[in-house]
């Protein structure tokens, strides 16, 4: 190939996507590696094909991966799950960090539920839950995390006299789409004659940073029939978007993290090895159980499954409040921190002679 602006373009793409070979692989076989490339290439290509480049990454990074051992293959496996889980945590804790700690006051719940209930409202307002996040650490956080709530503002409607409930619900519906609140969705759940409440009606929506969700239920010959509004914060805009992000940093630190640290530590010798060894093992001890804790939260939160006696924002990070858990992941910084001064600490001049020699 000739010498030209779109060959060294070329050529210089290539290089880029060979930095996945490890440094002396590349140092040896580079040229020889990026020649080859470049001949096969054809005379108009100034970029390369997806193929190619995929298959750089992927022989380069396996090639590391056999360069650094099994073992550090396993270590970065696992530090990509819990660094993924704790992004996880993160992100959404970061996102919520935008909203008022308390649950919506007196008056704003009042004049929030004038807005969705087509009837008169009653003054008293019962709080379930005052702070944003309450009952944080309730046992029933690994069922799907329903252990952590956000704080909402109950008030109770008006029932008009002989209305139905499905009649009601679509009243509450379009009160609220005249009051602008917006993603309004009716739920009507039927659960036969022979149960009490036999059926159930309930509408979201949110407005302003708020979510109301109104539960409608008709009497039987055991209960008169309700109408409640409950007001909570909604979820923030940002949430979802910072929640991935934080797993997809988080696991790939936690992969580079492994896979820096296991090949700092083939340097030492096999006293410090063990030394590695038990620290990670420590760090997964502290910090898996809130890892695990966060998968329920975050899979019944993804499917919207987090149940506030109706549909409400979703939250991810529910495993790490888990009583005896936080403290643990807190702890397990002081087993990272001791991997990463071993990783930094210099090599035995014995290590050293014999590398030389």
């Amino acid at each position: 190939m000739t010498d030209d602006p779109r060959s060294t373009r070329l050529a210089r793409r290539y290089r880029r996507w060979l930095l996945a070979y490890p440094r002396g692989y590349r140092r040896e076989r580079g040229p020889e590696i990026l020649a080859t490339l470049l001949d096969a290439a054809g005379p108009d290509r100034s970029r390369p094909p997806a193929r190619e480049a995929a298959l750089l990454l992927r022989h380069g990074l396996g090639r590391r991966i056999a360069e650094t051992g099994r073992r550090a293959f396993v270590v970065a496996a696992v530090a990509a799950v819990l660094g993924g889980l704790s992004g996880i945590a993160l992100g959404s804790w970061l996102a919520w960090r935008s909203v008022d700690p308390m649950a919506p006051d007196r008056t704003t719940a009042i004049g929030l539920a004038r807005t969705v209930l087509p009837g008169p409202v009653a003054e008293r307002v019962d709080y379930y839950g005052r702070h944003t996040f309450w009952n944080p650490y309730s046992d029933n956080s690994l069922h799907g995390g329903t252990g952590v709530r956000v704080g909402r503002a109950s008030v109770s409607g008006t029932v008009p006299p002989d209305s139905g409930y499905e009649q009601l619900a679509a009243a509450v519906e379009a009160r609220m789409r005249a009051n602008g609140w917006h993603d309004v969705h009716t739920t009507i759940d039927r659960y036969g004659p022979d149960t009490s409440p036999s059926a159930q009606a309930e509408v979201t929506g949110e407005r302003a940073g708020y979510f109301a969700s109104v539960q409608v239920v008709p009497g039987d010959e055991l209960n008169r029939p309700t109408l409640d509004a409950a007001v909570m914060w909604a979820e923030p805009p940002g949430h979802l978007r910072d929640t991935i992000a934080g797993g997809l940093a988080g696991a790939l630190l936690g992969a580079l993290l492994g896979l820096y640290t296991a090949k700092r530590m083939r340097r030492h010798g096999p006293g410090v090895r063990r030394a590695y060894s038990w620290l990670c093992v420590a760090t997964l001890l502290m910090l898996g159980p809130a890892c695990l804790g966060n998968i329920p939260t975050s899979t019944g939160s993804l499917l919207a499954n987090t149940n506030r006696n109706g549909a409400g924002p979703s939250v991810y990070w529910g495993g790490f409040v888990i009583y005896g858990a936080e403290p643990l992941a807190i702890l397990s910084l002081l087993p990272i921190l001791a991997i990463l001064a071993g990783c930094l600490w210099p090599r035995p001049a014995i290590a050293r002679a014999a590398t030389t020699a």
